[in-house]
């Protein structure tokens, strides 16, 4: 008689306990996101408020189907090409927007050379391990996120006097698009996410994890994304640090938020190492094969940033790409899918319910479609941003010289 496999068991002995995979849920999400949350806001208008709300319940649910599909079909490899694009995305944007912040703070040294400078320092943290072995870092970067959004708030409401006439426009196609891509690229992370799982020590906790973190997400978006355009209007720009008045509290906010991405880059960068490492038989251990591979990938995304050094542009490619894809289409049609496939014997029958209800099915078309038509507009419209002549003619290998301001 076989062997029953019970879909879920088969975790990490001494792995990520729910509330940990939580907070790794979380780091995964702020790292970059909340600094853009604002722009995105403006860029739909007010009707982006409940759009956050829903984007960010929907892409939850799609996360716990994905958790499904995962211990499901384990094996399979699913999605790779969206997966290895939206990180290595990450990547290229942690490093924009670290020297856009860094270069405010010194002037001396411009965007380009602080985007080099930290593909240095991040090179040797690219060959930290997996998930697990570096817990400490999801703490620091949710606190530092935490503290840069209090620090965010506070001096936005003390520059209210600063501000007058705010604007606040009726979105068009166009940017109600790009704010639709900016709160998806906020609400992105999905491609590590089964990492995150698979080194759970019960992976049917996922669902657990995902509950806290997208609440813990939500209560700190909302308010620095809604006090931010109330306050500055549509005169907002993709970064929210950038808008607000100098001093020594915002240079420790900018400090701990660089820090913030660079950890939140390890984390990231792990997936997409992993995964080229399986493919080129890359040995299991540190050697000279896997210093080449994961240099070479930083080599590449230090290169893209240094061609397009625009942080608001490459977030909402991603945003309305692959991180639409994943987040909202590919999930709920893998997960469908998966349900209605003929039942495997191999599964104990009460270990996993095999129908999915109908107002459940109807919610998953109805994410998948919306999705599949915001994914296609959004991510023309971030393409149209990208290839006009201004963006193009902004780039480090035109002028090196470039400067945050």
């Amino acid at each position: 008689m076989g062997r029953k496999i019970l879909p879920g068991v088969g975790g990490r002995t001494n792995g990520l306990g729910y509330l940990k995979a939580g907070y790794f849920l979380v780091t995964t999400m702020v790292g970059a996101g909340f600094l853009a949350l604002p722009r995105a806001l403006a860029d739909a208008g007010w009707i982006g408020v409940p759009l956050i709300i829903l984007c960010g319940g929907s892409i939850g649910f799609s996360t716990t189907r994905l958790g499904r599909s995962w211990l499901l079909m384990e094996e399979r490899k699913i999605c790779f090409g969206c997966v290895i694009f939206t990180l290595v995305g990450y990547g290229i944007a942690f490093y924009i927007l670290m020297a856009g912040m860094m270069n405010s703070l010194v002037s001396d040294v411009s965007v380009c050379g602080w985007i080099i400078i930290f593909a240095v320092i991040a090179w040797p943290t690219t060959f930290f391990g997996t998930p697990k072995d570096f817990w400490p870092i999801s703490v620091f970067a949710v606190v530092a996120t935490a503290i840069t959004i209090l620090v965010i708030l506070i001096q936005l409401y003390v520059d209210i006097p600063l501000h007058h006439d705010q604007q606040y426009p009726n979105p068009t196609i166009v940017s109600f698009s790009l704010g639709f891509s900016g709160i998806l690229f906020a609400f992105g992370g999905v491609s590590v996410f089964p990492t995150l799982q698979n080194d759970m020590e019960d992976r049917r906790q996922w669902w657990k994890s995902v509950v806290l973190g997208f609440s813990v997400v939500l209560c700190l978006y909302l308010p620095i994304a809604i006090s931010a355009y109330v306050i500055i209007g549509d005169a907002v720009s993709s970064n929210i640090l950038m808008d607000i008045s100098e001093g020594i509290n915002v240079t420790i906010a900018m400090v701990l938020d660089i820090i913030n991405l660079l950890l939140t880059n390890i984390i990231c960068f792990n997936p997409v190492a992993q995964a080229f490492e399986d493919i080129f038989r890359v040995p299991n251990s540190f050697n000279w094969r896997r210093v080449v591979l994961r240099s070479s990938i930083v080599i590449f995304e230090a290169t893209v940033a240094l061609g397009v050094p625009d942080f608001g542009a490459i977030l909402n490619l991603i945003g309305g790409s692959t991180i639409a894809i994943l987040s909202f289409i590919f999930p709920p049609l893998m997960y469908m899918r998966l349900m209605d496939m003929q039942k495997d014997k191999t599964w104990e029958v009460e270990a996993y319910e095999k129908t999915i209800p109908l107002w459940e099915r109807i919610y998953l078309w109805m994410i998948v479609v919306v999705a599949a038509i915001g994914s296609i507009t959004s991510t023309v419209s971030a393409l149209i941003v990208i290839l006009d002549p201004d963006t193009l003619g902004a780039s480090c290998f035109s002028n090196f010289q470039l400067s945050s301001s």
